[in-house]
């Protein structure tokens, strides 16, 4: 097994989660800012606005949920390795 290349690989696949959380955080900021509530159609209702409003969520953290979080980091890691080792020994041949 090349080490170089194990490496390669999980940071690669980190890189890869960061990149997938961060563009979810700028969707929902993208979004946030161009939201524009109905106010007209509250306003007819009857009922109050919000005056308290929650922002997250809430997770929880199981046994399975983490068994197959790490699975998945593996496996996305794994595919990686198998791919630039197949490039490797596929340009080396060439």
């Amino acid at each position: 097994m090349n080490k170089r290349l194990a490496m390669e690989s999980v940071l690669v696949t980190l890189l890869f989660i960061i990149g997938f959380a961060a563009w979810n955080v700028v969707q929902g900021m993208i979004m946030t800012m161009n939201y524009v509530p109905d106010l007209t159609n509250t306003a007819s209702s009857g009922t109050p606005l919000q005056s308290k409003v929650a922002f997250g969520t809430i997770v929880r953290w199981d046994t399975t949920s983490i068994i197959m979080a790490v699975a998945g980091f593996v496996l996305l890691a794994a595919v990686y390795y198998g791919l630039r080792s197949g490039m490797q020994r596929w340009t080396q041949r060439s």
